[in-house]
């Protein structure tokens, strides 16, 4: 960790950014489960709402600041939340409505959407990356009043691991495959597609702790055609290979 001193500065660089006054931030507080983060350039933890503070098991905002997600989160989640952070303050723009791995209050991997935006000065400097992360159950629960798209959402999750046909999809929820994806990219920011291989890559970086695995079996279990197109996948997702990331664990 940092220095209080270093902590301290730099957080009240930030939040005199974000506003002068007061921690607006806390009014996520009176949307149910949000959380809020604001991290600098380092990706250390500067500002909080309450939810989040209470997720990582601490009592008050001051005991999770000069934090990090390496000191908080599995190694892997840790690794995968850096990477976009420092690609969204380079480019210095927004990434929405990620759908992606984060822990729930059980300390459960889970499936959450995030949305992130850099956290820019006066004179243009990018300071760091702030964000919201809500549960992505919260999210299904739009498809309350569409049972047809809640099924095929089930489905999904249900059997990733087969060879699904996004038309077939489609089809279970009763409109055409345009519109259906039209629908799906809105709500999750992501085509049926890339939602499909999200959810087996997450499942493949459990399988791959298992070095009994074979990852050709890995790869053909979780419904990729191949080892080969399973590890360009992964490597997009990850930023490394499957041999590369089982071998962190060994």
């Amino acid at each position: 960790m940092k220095s209080a001193k270093y902590i301290q500065k730099q957080r009240r660089i930030l939040l005199n950014t974000l506003i002068s006054a007061s921690p607006v931030y806390h009014l996520f507080d009176c949307i149910e489960n949000v959380s809020f983060f604001a991290k600098d350039r380092e990706g250390v933890l500067l500002a909080a709402n309450q939810y989040l503070v209470e997720l990582y098991e601490f009592e008050k905002e001051e005991e999770l600041i000069g934090h990090t997600d390496f000191d908080l989160l599995p190694r892997r989640l840790a690794e995968k939340f850096r990477r976009d952070d420092l690609q969204i303050m380079e480019r210095r723009k927004p990434v929405t409505k990620i759908v992606e791995i984060f822990l729930n209050r059980q300390g459960i991997p889970s499936w959450f959407i995030t949305s992130k935006y850099p956290i820019l000065s006066k004179t243009n400097q990018v300071l760091g990356v702030m964000g919201i992360i809500q549960d992505y159950h919260q999210r299904r629960e739009l498809f309350s009043g569409q049972q047809s798209m809640a099924r095929v959402m089930n489905h999904l999750h249900a059997q990733f691991r087969e060879k699904l046909s996004i038309r077939q999809l489609a089809e279970m929820s009763g409109i055409s495959l345009r519109q259906f994806e039209r629908r799906f990219q809105n709500y999750f920011n992501l085509t049926p597609q890339q939602y499909l291989i999200k959810l087996r890559i997450n499942e493949s970086c459990d399988l791959l702790m298992q070095p009994d695995l074979n990852i050709g079996s890995i790869a053909v279990d979780l419904g990729f055609y191949d080892q080969s197109s399973f590890t360009v996948q992964f490597k997009k997702a990850m930023g490394l290979t499957p041999l590369q990331y089982r071998r962190q664990f060994l």
